[in-house]
């Protein structure tokens, strides 16, 4: 059975969402963030060396990284739902859109976090490069999304629940 490692306020939420999709049985193991620092727990460490959140067991594996965890979870459980066929646009686009969450939406909205968390979000790399990226990002995605209705094409794919967070952020 898949055990999730959650982390409140964490990209896991993706991974709790695309398993309630496929119908997925899982064990929910909940961690919380140190108030002060924001940071994992050490038991997190326990289960993955970065201590970091998703993280999710299922038998001997162990998986980080969203796109990985969802990924996986599609190929090894999903029989062929949220995913589109292979040799597609549509499997192009899912493929794109899977890694483009992390790869490029997510870096400038954690600057942005960081520079605010610091006190620093009244800056000149916050005016000058953290801003004017988030607002390229965002118009390229809505730009992109007046093309199909879902990420990968009309059907609804993991590429949406993996889009889910820098969305939400």
């Amino acid at each position: 059975m898949i055990v999730v490692h959650h982390l409140n306020n964490s990209r896991s939420q993706r991974v709790l969402w695309l398993l309630e999709e496929l119908g997925i049985e899982y064990e929910l193991k909940c961690y919380e963030r140190d108030r002060e620092t924001m940071l994992a727990p050490p038991s997190l460490r326990q289960v993955h060396p970065l201590g970091k959140s998703p993280v999710i067991t299922d038998a001997d594996l162990t998986i980080a990284e969203s796109g990985a965890i969802i990924e996986y979870i599609v190929n090894r459980y999903g029989n062929g739902r949220l995913i589109p066929p292979p040799g597609t646009p549509e499997r192009l686009r899912y493929t794109y859109w899977l890694h483009y969450a992390e790869g490029s939406a997510m870096p400038p909205l954690v600057m942005r976090l960081i520079f605010e968390l610091f006190g620093i979000g009244d800056s000149k790399a916050m005016d000058a490069f953290i801003a004017p990226q988030i607002k390229l990002h965002f118009d390229y995605i809505e730009g992109e999304l007046h093309k199909s209705t879902w990420f990968a094409g009309e059907e609804f794919t993991a590429a949406d629940i993996q889009m889910s967070f820098p969305l939400e952020i």
